[in-house]
């Protein structure tokens, strides 16, 4: 069998490890990481290997040649634009003939039987198949559901928790037939992922996925990279390390001098220079030509060609790229990273995940908390449930960290910018300001005060991206809207996690600098469009008398646009009167009907869409995890519910267009309208939704999610769309989700009474607790055997 070597990355997300280089090109134990690829492939008898490169291919060609030293033929296809990874496999059809062929990244870290991935295909005779493996953080990947046979059932692209069904990603390992690369057309970018293998998986077309044991890393970031040297060290993959090993855990291409300190494991090539007292490992990798200093510490950390560390220097979970130099009392903590010829000078302290650009200089005595690149931040900041960013005001996020998210924004051109009305966020909003136009950002700011407004400005005004900063004692929320006034897409969220990550943080010329902009939107303004948009398009309606309690800014929203709507609004409820209340940033809705019933969000949801039904839409757009009850409602007018996350484009754009689904103030004026049209009282309107009571519980996990959930999958027989798993089962439903912020489920039982729904939430909690139970023992068992 052939096999292809898709070499072509540029791995912006491991520099500045990687630049100047292509990804594959990384030096990882004295030789480029496709060079360890290559010799897998070998291992399993596969010599003729094709080559796909774009970024600096000329590298990769000088260095390996034709392959003849390594015992292997290559052949290099070079693209002169992009085509995506089926498309640049497509350019190799030429040499690879009729047969199926083998495909893999020239930038992973792996041992996988690749042997026995082939036989698997073979055996069924498939179009397609993936090479998957089992992964503990299953986010940055694309995840790979199958059933009890191996086919596979459906594709999640780069999940959120609440997509985590299963915990097999894709390795992007595929064994190919001529039949499905007949599908890749001859012109224009195409991908496996994105194209071939969803087309594929529509034309019901042989697919299979094939799990593999062994060791499997994804070498993304520079972190990624630390791990994979200190798994190879550990024993934990098969790799060949090309040099002496002269004790237990000492892999050394020289006699070693007295007088060091040696703690296993450590790599040492040859030409390495040691001087008296030096502390080097455990899990230290030196290469040649380096030199460690006097009382020097390297621990955890990888020194690159030509590199020195100088006496009293010390460095832990640090990259030392070619000719770099850490001198004498300078620290490098955990994640730092020097670019070549990059320089930390006496007594400089770069704190965690900092880096130096190629060249760039940490200046003596410094401390260092952000990058030297054209600009940084440290920190990683990540999205949890409902897209937003959680932090506390001066820990993790203080003015430095919202300059940083700032200074990402402000490459999106637009970036539209409110905050809540106190001094915390306030300040907070400046310095993202200062950021966005720092980048060359236009900065449009305005005086709403609450996160749903800011979503309505965003779709307004068609923003490319909006920021909200809400403070609530002490925490801060971070919402990000697109143009349609939604949160940012799962994709979009990783792409700002990783300019964060990564510290790249564009800066312009004086020239250049961005304006900033008030746009004088008052409450009543946005008050009166929101309004009209809910009004059911009735423009007399029957005069409503309602309460609204709360004096926040999300409460403060709803009374203005309940006013606007006609309605009359009062401080307190009383019996005969519905009472609304809104909370998380304005985008949950409560109500109290006119007896006193409290109604939580689920059973207004079902509501604003038996609304929606009567007014003849036919069509509406909910979230995942949105109750059963909406389907009953659409069920009885055979109508359609689309569901974000399982339904694509088509969801997103529905349920932007239809705001009463997610924000509060849209929602309670839906339903004042429908009682001024129709002269019922909200208990009347409530009385014809399906009765429905839902009980929630957290499950808390010791072992992994993904498991869990293909577990709990594979055990109702059934492939979900979507975030989560939602199970009908007897006289309800439940909904199972993992959470984003802890190794735990949600799950949620519905029914029609509270007590089939404690039932039902009590018994699959129950089952999801055995199960992880059941995946703990059996990971201890495989760890005792190892």
């Amino acid at each position: 069998m052939k096999a292809v070597i898709m070499a072509g990355g540029e791995g912006t997300r491991l520099r500045p490890l990687s630049l100047g280089v292509p990804k594959p090109m990384t030096p990882l134990f004295g030789r480029p990481v496709m060079e360890h690829i290559i010799t897998l492939l070998k291992r399993h008898h596969i010599t003729d290997i094709c080559v796909t490169l774009c970024y600096k291919p000329q590298s990769v060609m000088d260095y390996f040649g034709s392959g003849e030293q390594l015992g292997v033929q290559l052949t290099y296809f070079v693209e002169e634009e992009p085509l995506g990874t089926a498309g640049s496999v497509r350019n190799c059809l030429s040499h690879l003939g009729r047969e199926d062929f083998l495909v893999i990244s020239g930038d992973c870290v792996c041992d996988l039987d690749l042997t026995e991935a082939i036989q698997a295909h073979q055996e069924r005779e498939s179009c397609a198949t993936l090479v998957l493996y089992a992964h503990p953080k299953p986010l940055e990947y694309g995840l790979v559901l199958t059933d009890e046979q191996g086919r596979v059932q459906r594709f999640v692209e780069k999940p959120s928790w609440g997509q985590v069904v299963t915990n097999m990603v894709n390795t992007g390992i595929y064994i190919l037939s001529p039949r499905a690369m007949e599908l890749v057309p001859q012109q224009g970018p195409f991908d496996f992922g994105k194209d071939l293998f969803p087309t594929l998986l529509e034309q019901r077309m042989p697919l299979y996925g094939c799990p593999l044991e062994g060791y499997w890393c994804d070498m993304g970031d520079c972190g990624a990279y630390l791990k994979c040297v200190q798994d190879t060290l550990d024993g934990r993959v098969t790799m060949d390390l090309n040099i002496p090993q002269r004790s237990d855990g000492i892999w050394s291409a020289q006699s070693l001098p007295q007088g060091i300190t040696l703690t296993p494991p450590c790599w040492i090539d040859r030409d390495v220079e040691l001087e008296p007292g030096a502390i080097v490992g455990p899990y230290a990798v030196i290469s040649r030509e380096c030199r460690v200093g006097e009382r020097a510490v390297v621990q955890r950390s990888v020194l690159l060609e030509g590199t020195a560390v100088d006496s009293r220097a010390s460095l832990d979970g640090a990259i030392l790229c070619p000719g770099s130099a850490a001198q004498k009392k300078s620290i490098l903590k955990d994640g730092a990273v020097l670019g070549d010829n990059a320089l930390a000078e006496e007594g400089a302290i770069l704190l965690e995940r900092v880096r130096l650009w190629p060249g760039q200089t940490a200046p003596a005595g410094c401390r260092l908390a952000r990058s030297i690149t054209s600009g940084s931040q440290k920190g990683v900041h990540r999205f949890g449930d409902g897209g937003v960013i959680r932090g506390v005001l001066g820990e993790d996020l203080g003015p430095d960290a919202l300059l940083g998210i700032g200074s990402v924004l402000g490459v999106e051109g637009q970036v539209g910018l409110g905050c809540s009305n106190t001094p915390g966020a306030r300040m907070l909003a400046r310095a993202a300001a200062a950021g966005a136009a720092a980048a060359g950002g236009q900065v449009l700011t305005y005086g709403l005060d609450s996160p749903v407004q800011g979503a309505w400005v965003s779709a307004s005004r068609m923003l490319p991206i909006s920021l909200f900063i809400e403070e609530g004692e002490e925490r801060v929320f971070l919402h990000f809207f697109d143009c349609q006034g939604l949160p940012l897409e799962r994709a979009r969220e990783r792409k700002l996690e990783h300019a964060l990550l990564q510290g790249e943080f564009r800066r312009v010329r004086a020239r250049q600098v961005g304006q900033m902009e008030r746009l004088e939107l008052t409450r009543r303004q946005w008050a009166d469009q929101v309004a009209a948009a809910a009004s059911l398009g009735h423009p007399a309606l029957r005069r409503v008398t309602v309460a609204v309690e709360g004096n926040g800014p999300d409460d403060r929203a709803i009374r203005a646009v309940l006013l606007s709507l006609g309605c009359q609004v009062e401080d307190r409820w009383r019996p005969g009167i519905p009472a609304f209340r809104a909370s998380h940033g304005g985008f949950c809705l409560t109500a109290q009907d006119e007896r006193g019933a409290i109604l939580d969000s689920s059973q207004l949801l079902a509501l604003v869409a038996l609304i929606e039904m009567e007014n003849g839409s036919g069509r509406l757009a909910v979230p995942s995890g949105a109750s059963a009850a909406v389907d009953l409602v659409a069920a009885g007018y055979d109508g359609t519910v689309l569901r974000l996350d399982r339904d694509g484009k088509p969801a997103r754009d529905l349920y932007a267009a239809q705001p009463w689904f997610w924000s509060a103030p849209s929602a309670a004026a839906r339903i004042c309208a429908r009682m001024g049209v129709s002269g019922q009282k909200l208990d009347a309107l409530i009385s014809k939704t399906p009765r429905f009571s839902s009980w929630r519980r957290e499950v808390p996990l010791s072992s992994d999610r993904g498991r869990v959930m293909e577990a709990m999958v594979r055990e109702q027989g059934r492939t979900c769309g979507g975030e989560g798993l939602r199970v009908h089962t007897g006289g309800g439903w439940v909904y199972l989700v993992p959470l984003a912020r802890r190794s735990a489920l949600r799950v949620v039982g519905e029914g029609p009474d509270l007590e089939i729904a404690a039932e039902l939430c009590d018994f699959y909690a129950g089952r999801a607790a055995q199960l992880d139970r059941a995946i703990s023992e059996q990971c201890a068992q495989e760890r005792d055997k190892k």
